[in-house]
């Protein structure tokens, strides 16, 4: 049979071979991997981009380790600075660190946990000087 769309050819003549596509490997053939750039050149970029950075979550690290740090030492006056740091620090990371939402915000609340008992301890060491003063001394009254 002949195709009608090719050209007569003489009798005896071989016909034209395709262009051959590109041999698979053999099964259990060994690929042979990409070569190192020249000395100089730059690497070849990744086909699917670099990765993506890690954000930074120093601020939310530091309002959690202030909430903390404030929650204890509100029992002792002094908690009432690190309250207020952790505080702050935690929404100034909420703006910059949306993705570290777990830190930044326990340092929030354990902030304001550790501001309220600092302000209870305060306002109770205050009537106790208070009613320790009404009270007055009766050394050398008889």
């Amino acid at each position: 049979m002949t195709d009608p769309n090719l050209p007569e050819q003489p009798a005896g003549a071989v016909p034209p071979v395709p262009p051959a596509a590109p041999a698979a490997p053999a099964s259990g053939a060994q690929q042979q991997a990409p070569s190192a750039p020249a000395y100089g050149a730059a690497p070849p970029a990744p086909a699917y981009g670099a990765p993506a950075a890690k954000p930074s979550q120093v601020l939310s690290i530091l309002s959690l380790v202030g909430g903390i740090v404030g929650l204890v030492a509100s029992f002792f006056y002094f908690g009432l600075l690190f309250s207020i740091a952790a505080v702050v620090l935690g929404f100034i990371a909420k703006k910059k660190e949306p993705a570290s939402k777990g830190m930044w915000l326990t340092g929030i609340i354990l902030g304001f946990v550790g501001l309220v008992i600092g302000i209870i301890f305060i306002i109770l060491a205050i009537v106790a000087f208070a009613v320790l003063a009404s009270v007055g001394t009766t050394y050398g009254s008889y």
